[in-house]
């Protein structure tokens, strides 16, 4: 029998999107066959561990969004 792992989450993490984004993400996680939350773990951290200690990314991030 397969075990299955289990994850303690204590935090809720939401944001709000366009209606646009949402179509868009959920053909993604569609395409990835995961779970929204899954796929959003997974983008975020992948992004977090990448850029976090970067001071140039970060800074161009910083620029893109204002």
């Amino acid at each position: 029998m397969k075990q299955t792992q289990e994850n303690i989450y204590n935090r809720f993490v939401a944001f709000r999107a366009t209606e646009d984004w949402m179509s868009r993400f959920d053909l993604f996680t569609r395409k990835v066959g995961r779970s929204r939350s899954q796929v959003c773990r997974y983008l975020i951290s992948t992004c977090l561990s990448s850029y976090e200690a970067d001071k140039d990314a970060i800074a161009k991030i910083r620029q893109s969004i204002l």
